[in-house]
């Protein structure tokens, strides 16, 4: 275990996604040099993923991560959250097997809470071995980390996590769409190296119904949550610094994921994508060179003096109007940053709302991600 990993304890704030925690997880592992019997399983293109055996475990990659975002309710009262499950693959094996306790795979996971009435934020990391405190099944979704879990129940998926002592969720997500397979040719490409690329699974829309526990206040909750599950080795061009990320739900059904990768020069990556989701779950793929993500709405955070464009400003064509759309993302809280602690990374990552700059309506909400601010992380992954 890196030194990295061996200072990222449970208890500790932070958080990521598609990329979020990636940096980290890469930068403490080395990856095995092509051409050896034991390299990584990479994604293939026009690979045809096979449900539901993919929503579990791929022990054969190094990297994979399951991760929710959602928007809740409480009578008036409003809240966003956050779950994610990683395995980090210390070898590749088919399936694991458990006899080297802890030496082939580690799960980190995160959970954060936002509460804009009170202002707090909320958040907890934990580190595990694999073996009895931390897993992912092989064949099907089931993933846990201590008292932590996510797993398949019928069409949907129950979410159990807490954060501390101070809060605790229990929810019921039900699909009220297909998930959906991001990538022109099955697989989601990142740079231009053949590696650099990822199976990215997406629930881009799943009912939420539960409980919200804070302190002594029990909630009974409602709302609408985002799911990713991604599997890679390798998903890093050196030449990028930090990113952007962000899913969006319409109230129209719609849906937008969409990404920049900011590079050393202070530009944006080919590699972007913004893609749309329609009411059906068909994608429409917008290539980097056709939007603009505005880096506007300056923050700078308390905690580690990094300045956050927590309110950017997406320009995109709408496929069915063909018209423009400026949407502007607002967060629910200003500070809704991951602190990563001693070894880790800092991000910001939060709950915000979208607003239409044209005709001033809120259209959407959204959960949006940006790292690279606050860390070195091209220095950390080399």
């Amino acid at each position: 275990m890196t030194k990295q990993l061996q200072m990222s304890k449970q208890g500790q704030g932070g958080h990521a996604t598609l990329l979020g925690v990636l940096w980290l997880l890469i930068g403490s592992v080395a990856i095995v040099p092509a051409g050896r019997s034991d390299d990584w399983t990479v994604p293939r293109a026009g690979h045809l993923l096979s449900f539901p055996r993919d929503h579990g475990s791929h022990p054969d990659f190094k990297i994979e991560w399951w991760y929710l975002t959602g928007h809740l309710e409480a009578g008036e009262r409003r809240f966003g959250f956050q779950a994610t499950f990683f395995r980090l693959g210390q070898k590749p094996v088919d399936v694991p097997t458990g006899e080297d306790f802890g030496t082939e795979q580690l799960y980190l996971a995160h959970m954060g809470l936002s509460d804009p009435e009170t202002g707090r934020f909320l958040h907890e990391e934990r580190l595990n071995r694999g073996g009895w405190d931390a897993g992912a099944k092989v064949g099907d979704l089931e993933v846990f980390n201590g008292n932590w879990s996510l797993h398949r129940d019928g069409e949907g998926m129950q979410l159990h996590g807490s954060i501390r002592a101070e809060a605790s969720l229990e929810l019921r997500l039900e699909p009220e769409k297909p998930h959906v397979v991001f990538g022109e040719d099955s697989i989601s490409r990142k740079g231009p190296e053949g590696t650099a690329a990822s199976y990215y699974i997406t629930w881009p829309r799943l009912a939420a119904k539960g409980t919200l526990k804070l302190g002594e206040e029990l909630l009974e909750v409602t709302g609408s949550a985002w799911m990713d599950h991604e599997i890679s080795s390798s998903q890093l061009d050196e030449n990028q610094i930090g990113w952007d990320w962000t899913c969006i739900q319409f109230t129209d059904g719609r849906e937008i994921m969409g990404y920049v990768l900011r590079t050393k020069d202070g530009g944006i990556s080919p590699y972007s994508k913004l893609v749309w989701i329609d009411q059906e779950g068909t994608l429409i793929h917008v290539k980097a060179s056709d939007y603009e993500w505005k880096h506007e709405g300056g923050w700078k955070s308390p905690a580690t003096g990094a300045i956050y464009p927590i309110s950017p400003l997406i320009v995109t064509r709408d496929p069915a109007s063909g018209a423009e759309r400026r949407l502007r993302l607002l967060p629910l809280l200003e500070n809704q940053e991951m602190t990563g602690g001693t070894g880790g990374v800092s991000y910001w990552e939060g709950a915000c709302e979208v607003k239409d700059e044209t005709s001033g309506e809120v259209v959407g909400r959204a959960y949006l991600e940006m790292t690279g601010y606050a860390d070195d992380i091209g220095q950390k992954l080399r």
